[in-house]
Parts: structure tokens; C-alpha cells; sequence
């Protein structure tokens, strides 16, 4: 589901503290008895480390950038999620308000049905009761045999209406009733769909936990990888320093291996190393031009570990451009950058991120101009690039 789990971060930071415990007591105890080959074996060695070090360490900022990602999708996720809760939350409410009202309706149109029923029942058993009697009393009563035919007449109007009232009652009763079968559902549907929610929610902190248990993790391994990245640079210098003092000289050595491609996923090489025509005139071109659409912006990597010698910002020539020891007079030069991402002075190993590809000084357009120098002189570096080389 994601690329990186609390489990698999707890172990790395396990096993780059074992390494560090290995290190310490393996080559913790210094160099002063060193020999010249054994304090430039030791850099190369050294420089193999740095490099899986520094894979390490793109890993936990990639596990760092992606837990971020995740933590805030689920954040925002879960505030919906709580929105929809109360928005839900105050339908219910309305709704019971409502059901009790529709509740309250019914009972008073209930009573008011079974009082008149009463009544009207009361009335039909006197009626039946004394059915003679108040004929009788009809007809005496009234002066002539027309009036007794309008009373007759009223009393059967007054019971057709007790009727018809109970009726009119009944129905309207059984409408309540329907109504409020209707309430009851809408709130029953409401209130499924709540626990529907509060289930989605529950996901969702979980997931929001883990995220930000990952975090927490891939934070503490960058880290503890970034510590080990400083022992492994100390222990360059301080190596570096005793070979310097055993050989006499202030030059670092060649720390060895391949020159890694400096712009991963852009293989295009716009201008080649050698003669070239420049502006309508023939120009020697003293290194190759990497570009590619969508290259602007992407990350420059050091193409081998060394000391960063050269930091400049011209707006002519190279424009922004770094240059690197790799000891032994090899040098790498990386031209035209945007921005500059490390300092005069530091050590840099090989994959790690130096500036990135812009368009600046004397550029046709957006690349990176790299240069391989051996013993001073300009070689053409794809006869010294390994193209199989992932960071």
C-alpha cells in the first residue's frame, strides 16, 4: 500500500546501528599505523561506504517525503470525514425533533379520536336505550307532525356526523401514523449511514497513525543514517589527512571506482564531446551537453565521492558551475546549474545531489555541461560514464 512501514524502517535503523557498532570496532581504533596503500585502501573502502550510505539516506528522505504525503492526504481525509459526521450528526438531530413532533401529533390525534368515539358511543347506547322513550317524546313534544319529522331528521343529521367525524379522525390518524413510518425510515437510513462513516473514520485514523508511525520512524533513521553520513565523512579526512601526511603532499587521493551518469533519466547528449560548430564557428567542445524536454530544475548528482573545490556563480562562461576533486588530479566540472546545492570545501559522495540543471552563463538552453579532467586535461567522459548505474 505504501513504500515504507514502521517495521521495515525499525529494521534499517537496527541494522545501520549494527554496522556502526562493526565499524567502530573494526576501524574505530585510528590510523597512525597505516601505511600509504593501507590509508588509500581505507579511503576507497571508505568511499564504498559512503556511496551505500548515502543510498540510505535518499531512501529515508524519499520514506520521510512520502509518509508527509500520506500523513496529509489522511489528515485531510479524516477532516471530511469528521465534517460529514456533524453535518449527518445535526440531520439525526432533526430528525428525532421531527419524529417526536410527528410522536406528539399522533397521540393528541389518537386522544382526540378514542374521546369522540366515546362520546359517539355513549350517545348510541342511550339512543338504543331509550329508543321508544324519546320517539314517544318526539312526538309529543312536537306541535305538529312536520316539526317531529325535522327533529327525527336533526338526531339522525347529529349521529351521521358523530360518524363522520370518527371517520375524518381515523384518517387522519393513519396519515400521521404513515408519516411518521416515513420518519422513522429516513432516520434509520440516517443512522446506518453513520456508522458507515464512524467505520471510514476508525480506517482512517488508523491509517493516519501509521502514516505518522512511519513518519516518526523514517525521521529517526535519516537520522541515525545522517550521523553515520558524518562519521563516514570524518573518517574520510581524518584518513585522507594521514595518507596527505605520509606521502608528503596536500592532494587527495583517487578515491577509485566508476563516474556514475550526473542526470539520471536524461540520456540525450544534445552536444558531444570534441569540434563542434558554435554560432557559425568552429569550437571545441571540452565536454558533453546533457538535455532532454523536462530537464530544467531536475537534480545534478556527483558522478564519483570527493571534495567539492570550485563554487562559482559567473553569468558568463559556465555560469553557475561546480567543480570536484576525486584525488589525484580527477576532477569532475558540472556547468550551467540553476542553483548550486553545496559549499567549497565539503565532502560529497557519489549519488549525492549538488545543484540542479538550469540555463545560466553562455547556454543555449537548459543542460548540463560535465566534464571528466584526468592529470588536467579534458577526456571525453562517456569512454569513463557507466551507463547501468542506478542511485
Amino acid at each position: 500500500m505504501h513504500s515504507v512501514s514502521l517495521k521495515k524502517a525499525v529494521s534499517l535503523v537496527c541494522a545501520l546501528a549494527l554496522m556502526l557498532c562493526s565499524v567502530l570496532m573494526t576501524g574505530g581504533a585510528g590510523v597512525e599505523a597505516m601505511t600509504a596503500d593501507e590509508a588509500k585502501q581505507k579511503l576507497q573502502d571508505l568511499q564504498d561506504e559512503l556511496i551505500d550510505v548515502n543510498k540510505e539516506l535518499a531512501k529515508a528522505k524519499d520514506a520521510i517525503e512520502e509518509a508527509k504525503q500520506r500523513k496529509n492526504t489522511y489528515t485531510k481525509r479524516v477532516n471530511i470525514v469528521k465534517e460529514q459526521i456533524s453535518i449527518l450528526q445535526e440531520s439525526i438531530d432533526a430528525k428525532k425533533v421531527e419524529l417526536s413532533e410527528k410522536q406528539a401529533e399522533l397521540d393528541a390525534k389518537e386522544r382526540e379520536h378514542d374521546e369522540t368515539n366515546d362520546l359517539f358511543k355513549k350517545r348510541i347506547r342511550a339512543m338504543y336505550m331509550n329508543n321508544d322513550v324519546t320517539t314517544l317524546s318526539l312526538i309529543l313534544g312536537s306541535d305538529s307532525f312536520s316539526e317531529f319529522l325535522v327533529a327525527a331528521e336533526m338526531q339522525s343529521r347529529i349521529s351521521q356526523h358523530d360518524t363522520e367525524l370518527i371517520e375524518k379522525l381515523q384518517k387522519e390518524a393513519d396519515a400521521i401514523a404513515l408519516q411518521k413510518e416515513v420518519i422513522e425510515k429516513e432516520l434509520s437510513d440516517l443512522e446506518s449511514d453513520m456508522d458507515t462513516l464512524e467505520d471510514k473514520y476508525s480506517e482512517l485514523a488508523a491509517l493516519l497513525q501509521e502514516a505518522n508511525e512511519d513518519l516518526t520512524a523514517a525521521e529517526a533513521y535519516k537520522k541515525a543514517t545522517e550521523e553515520e553520513y558524518d562519521r563516514v565523512i570524518s573518517d574520510m579526512q581524518e584518513t585522507q589527512k594521514e595518507w596527505n601526511e605520509l606521502m608528503g603532499t596536500g592532494m587527495i587521493s583517487y578515491v577509485g571506482g566508476y563516474y556514475a551518469w550526473p542526470v539520471p533519466g536524461f540520456n540525450w547528449i544534445s552536444s558531444p564531446f570534441g569540434w563542434r560548430t558554435l554560432y557559425g564557428q568552429a569550437n571545441w567542445h571540452g565536454g558533453i551537453d546533457i538535455a532532454g524536454a523536462g530537464i530544467y530544475g531536475k537534480p545534478i548528482l556527483a558522478s564519483n565521492t570527493g571534495r567539492v573545490i570550485l563554487v562559482r556563480y559567473y553569468t558568463t562562461g559556465y555560469g553557475y558551475h561546480v567543480m570536484i576533486d576525486h584525488g589525484d588530479d580527477n576532477w569532475t566540472v558540472y556547468g550551467h546549474m540553476s542553483s548550486i546545492a553545496v559549499s567549497e570545501g565539503e565532502w560529497v559522495a557519489q549519488g549525492q545531489v549538488i545543484g540542479y540543471v538550469g540555463s545560466t552563463g553562455n547556454s543555449t538552453g537548459p543542460h548540463l555541461h560535465f566534464e571528466i579532467r584526468i592529470d588536467g586535461e579534458r577526456v571525453d567522459p562517456l569512454n569513463y560514464l557507466n551507463y547501468n548505474y542506478e542511485f
